[in-house]
Formats: structure tokens, sequence, C-alpha cells
């Protein structure tokens, strides 16, 4: 199999290094080359190819979303696989990178293996690697041994609990919460809500009820109580992250962050209502 070659793109170095750390941690055999920012990456593409490009937005001089749009007019670079990894997840923001033509976004902070899932993915998708030999390639050594969350996090404990979804109220139980219905266009599918407050949620469904794609609006149904007394909401919402719930492009699960959108008073009224009774099981 071919050496895969990877593109780091990003001004602040401790990201640049812990980025490589966590590829290189599961991934020995990768050869991976940095650029401080958008210009400099144009020069190492002019004269260089890459597998995948991993790309923070916000930079100076030029940014993410600048490199990508001349990314995509070049002839040589039309089919380059291009990652935008940033903390800017506004619906809006989705959609700006995807009319721009980004393969995938990562939103930060992020965990090694929503890191990892995110990059292997595009190289199975994009045709790089095999599936087989995607799962072939394995893990060398636990990420946890190279300080997990933390280690995306530079050490701070602030930002490595911001992984996860803040939860409503200080103390916070443990989910799941249990199942919900996501429409998105004529597909339904089932999922069980992991984590959920009044502006986001976090979902695992499989991949064989629905393919919702990134930045698609979508409906998330959810009841509590008993069947007979249920008290049933509709929220609107769009999709922020779709990831491989397991380290394998073959999984058949697959996690999704969904932003909740503003609602109408009745419904956030009741969608408060019901997100309480949730959360106290």
């Amino acid at each position: 199999m071919k050496k895969i070659r990877l593109l780091i793109v990003d001004d602040a170095k401790f990201i640049r290094d812990l980025v490589q750390k966590t590829l290189r941690t599961e991934y020995p055999e990768m050869e991976i080359s940095e650029a401080i920012d958008g210009r400099k990456a144009q020069s190492i593409l002019q004269n260089n190819s890459f597998d995948l490009i991993l790309c923070d937005w916000e930079m100076p001089e030029m940014s993410g979303i600048e490199l990508l749009q001349w990314v995509r007019k070049q002839e040589h670079l039309k089919e380059q696989p291009f990652v935008l990894v940033t903390s800017l997840d506004q619906k809006e923001n989705v959609v700006e990178a995807l009319q721009a033509g980004v393969n995938d976004y990562v939103t930060k902070p992020f965990t090694p293996e929503q890191l990892i899932n995110k990059v292997m993915k595009q190289l199975v998708k994009s045709g790089r690697i095999t599936r087989e030999q995607a799962m072939s390639m394995g893990r060398k050594e636990r990420i946890s041994n190279a300080g997990g969350a933390e280690m995306l996090t530079g050490g701070n404990p602030l930002l490595a609990q911001a992984v996860k979804v803040r939860p409503t109220t200080a103390k916070k139980p443990k989910g799941p919460f249990g199942k919900a219905l996501l429409v998105a266009g004529e597909e339904r599918m089932t999922v069980i809500v992991r984590d959920i407050n009044l502006k986001e949620a976090l979902l695992l469904g499989k991949r064989s009820e629905g393919s919702p794609s990134l930045g698609q609006e979508v409906t998330v149904g959810l009841a509590v109580g008993s069947e007979e007394k249920a008290i049933r909401v509709t929220v609107k919402a769009y999709i922020s992250n779709l990831q491989l719930a397991e380290r394998s492009p073959l999984s058949e699960k697959v996690n999704l962050r969904v932003q909740f959108l503003p609602q109408d008073p009745e419904t956030e009224a009741k969608f408060s209502k019901v997100l309480e009774q949730m959360l106290q099981g």
C-alpha cells in the first residue's frame, strides 16, 4: 500500500503538533506535512500532492475557506479531499463550507477518536485507500495513552470538558435519555439520545435507516411519559456533525450532532418541558 500523505494547515503550532501526535500515534506510517497559513499551503500544493488536507478556518493572510475556494479552482486539485477544522459551527458556516466544496467538517474542540474517524472516512471515500486497507492499518497504540481529550485541548480541563455537550444544569444525569425519531427529507431514523440540552443533541443512529447529510435541516421527534399520557414535541434542527460511531469504515452505527433552530413559543415551551422530564429520568 502506498504511503498516505496529509497536509495540516493551521497558524497555531500547538494544534499542528497535537494533530500530528494524534494521527501518528494511531498510524505512524502516515507522512504528514505542515503549513502555517493558507499562503504557505498554496506554495506547498503547487509542487506536492496529498491524500488529504486538514485545514483550520480562521487564519491570518488567507483563511481556510479562502484556501478551499482556491483549491477547487485548480484543475489538478478539483477532487482534492479537504476537511475544515474550526470552532465555527453555526448553520451559516456549515452551509458556506459546503457551498465552497468542503468534503467534511470537524468542530473544535474534538476528541482524538473524532479526528481519526474523519480522516479515515475521507481516505476511504476518496479512494485513497480501500476499506480493507483502512481496517488492516489498525491502531498501533491506544490514543488514551497519548493523553485523550486533554491532549487535544492543551491539557486545559475546561476545554476538555467542552468536548461534551454542555449540560443545562450544574449536575447532569448520565445518558442515554431514550429514543427519538430523526426525520431527514423522506428518511426516518430511530435514534438513541446520548446527550441533549436546549441548544443541541448527540444522537446515535444506524446508517441502514438513512443517510442525512452535513448541514441538512431535520426534525427531531421526542416523547416522554406513558403511551396514554405522553408529551410529544417535534423540534426543528440541522446536522452540524456526522461521524462513524466505531473505528471502522464498515461501521453500521453513526454519531450525529444536531443544532436546534429557533422554535415558535409553543414548541419552545413544550420542548423545555419534555427535556426537563427526560433529564430527570
